[in-house]
């Protein structure tokens, strides 16, 4: 009970500082501010966090492990490479097209946040890159992806044109089907074998 209790008061300090960040920018948001919105003393508040920019990449940490959790049982759902880069690049998009993920993620990039912070961040999608380098690997070997794409440097380069549609999704640019069509065509034309003529 007692970590359930600890992990609770994690919880509702970082989500705090996120809801005071948005409402006041960083520069207003305080780790004592911070503490009574979560309705816990200012000592109990930098016990979990050092700061407010720790707290908020809690946030952020939390937020990637339940995406990865998610991506990894809609991966497992689908049977071949080429159907798994499919699902991993609409998962991302469909993510991100939420009302509420796309106000948080458009909130967030507003902040300001420090530059050593948001590397801190950006390495915690070092996992989501590490699942896409898989799916590529299994390609090579299925034959469906070209045997001159390199998994690693390729998965990261794709994690790039991937953000950059995602912008294109936080800003509503276009449904989002239509976005994960044209991403997967750019990702298929460069790293996907053609496919095979139907027979007869």
């Amino acid at each position: 009970m007692v970590a359930v209790h600890k992990e609770r008061l994690r919880v509702a300090i970082g989500e705090a500082a996120v809801e005071i960040a948005v409402e006041k920018g960083l520069a207003g948001t305080t780790m004592s501010k911070i503490a009574e919105r979560a309705g816990v003393s200012r000592a109990t508040a930098y016990n979990y966090f050092k700061d407010v920019e720790h707290a908020l990449l809690s946030v952020v940490s939390d937020e990637v492990d339940r995406f990865y959790g998610q991506l990894r049982e809609r991966l497992d759902g689908v049977t071949g490479a080429r159907a798994g880069l499919e699902a991993f690049l609409a998962a991302h998009l469909e993510y991100f097209a939420q009302p509420e993920r796309r106000s948080a993620a458009l909130q967030l990039q507003a902040l300001g946040i420090s530059p050593a912070i948001r590397e801190r961040m950006a390495a915690h999608t070092d996992r989501l890159r590490a699942l896409l380098s898989d799916v590529l690997d299994s390609g090579r070997r299925e034959g469906v992806i070209s045997e001159r794409v390199h998994p690693d440097r390729h998965a990261e380069l794709v994690m790039h044109l991937l953000s950059a549609t995602r912008q294109q999704v936080l800003r509503g640019d276009a449904p989002v089907d239509a976005l994960a069509a044209d991403l997967l065509l750019l990702v298929e034309s460069g790293l996907c074998q053609p496919r095979p003529e139907p027979s007869g």
